[in-house]
C-alpha cells in the first residue's frame, strides 16, 4: 500500500514524517508512504516549531487559479514519477491541494489515480478553475463590494447564493487574516478592487459540479482555531457524503497523538481502503 504524504505550508517531507510517527507505528507494515518537498522554498510556516530546522517549503506561491494550477500539475508529476500510488496523506495545505486535484481530475474525466485520501486539518480548498464562482466574484467587483462587512452594506443587492460565499469568507479567511497575520491571503479588498484572474476561487457545494468521490478521511484537532476547523468542515462538505468519514481528535492543528484516537483513525483508514 503505497501512499503519497503531502506536507502543510512552510513545512517539508521530513516534518512530515515525525508528524505522521505516531500513525505510522501503528499502520500495517504493508504500507509504504513517500514523503515529498513542496516545489518552493519559504519561510517557516505558522504553526511550525521554532525547533524545526529548514528548508522550509510550500506546494504553491499564492492562491490565483494559475498558482494552484501549476501546484496541481507538480503533484501530478510526482504522482506518475514516484507511482503508482494507492492513496494520499495530506496535512492542511497538502489537504486542500489534494482536494483541487481530485476535483480538477474528475470534472476533467481524467482518471483519478489513488483510490483513496486522508485528510488531516485541510486548510481553505481552492479550485485552478477560474471559472468557478467567476459571476459571483464579478458580481462583488462590480459593487466594489467589502466581503470584510465594515461597510455599512451587509449584503443588500447580493442574492442568497453571493450572500453564501460572503459567508464562507467570513468564517475563514476573515478572521484567520485578522487575529492570525501570519496567515498566508491575499487582501480580502481583492474581492471588490482586485484582477478577477487573480482571486482564490474557493470550493464549496453550490458551485461546483460534482463532490469529490474518491472515499475519504477527514481528521482535524477540537483544540484547533475556529476559524481553521471551518476550513476543514468545508473540505469535508465538498466530498462525497456515502464515501466520507470523520475523525476528530482532542489536538490542535496537527495530528492525533492519543492512542485511543490513532485507534478510530486506522478503523477509518481500513475503511476507505475496503470501499476502493
Amino acid at each position: 500500500m503505497k501512499i503519497l504524504c503531502l506536507h502543510g505550508l512552510g513545512s517539508s517531507g521530513f516534518i512530515l514524517e515525525k508528524q505522521l510517527s505516531n500513525l505510522r507505528r501503528e499502520l500495517d507494515p504493508s504500507f509504504d508512504l513517500v514523503f515529498v518537498d513542496g516545489p518552493f522554498e519559504t519561510e517557516r510556516g505558522p504553526g511550525v516549531s521554532k525547533y524545526e530546522s529548514g528548508p522550509f517549503f510550500s506546494h504553491t506561491q499564492d492562491f490565483s487559479p494559475a498558482e494552484i494550477s501549476q501546484a496541481i500539475q507538480h503533484l501530478q508529476d510526482t504522482l506518475e514519477e514516484q507511482g503508482p500510488f494507492d492513496g494520499i496523506f495530506g496535512f492542511s495545505q497538502g489537504s486542500a491541494l489534494t482536494l483541487a486535484y481530485l476535483y480538477q481530475q474528475q470534472t476533467a474525466g481524467d482518471d483519478v489515480p489513488v483510490k483513496f485520501a486522508c485528510l488531516f486539518s485541510s486548510a481553505m480548498p481552492i479550485s485552478p478553475d477560474v471559472s468557478l464562482g467567476e459571476t459571483i466574484i464579478s458580481k462583488l467587483r462590480g459593487l466594489e463590494y467589502d466581503v470584510t462587512g465594515r461597510s455599512d452594506g451587509s449584503a443588500r443587492g447580493l442574492t442568497r447564493e453571493e450572500q453564501e460565499f460572503v459567508q464562507i469568507l467570513q468564517r475563514t479567511v476573515l478572521p484567520a487574516t485578522i487575529h492570525h497575520p501570519e496567515f498566508p491571503w491575499p487582501d480580502l479588498d481583492a474581492y471588490a478592487h482586485g484582477e478577477l484572474e487573480a482571486i482564490p476561487r474557493v470550493m464549496y457545494p453550490t458551485i461546483m459540479t460534482q463532490r469529490i468521490q474518491i472515499p475519504t478521511v477527514h481528521s482535524w484537532g477540537l483544540g484547533d482555531i475556529e476559524c481553521l476547523i471551518r476550513m476543514s468542515e468545508l473540505s469535508r462538505s465538498i466530498c462525497e457524503e456515502s464515501v466520507s468519514r470523520t475523525v476528530l481528535h482532542s489536538g490542535a492543528h496537527d495530528m492525533p497523538k492519543k492512542p485511543s484516537e490513532i485507534k478510530a483513525l486506522l478503523r477509518m483508514i481500513d475503511w476507505a481502503i475496503v470501499q476502493t
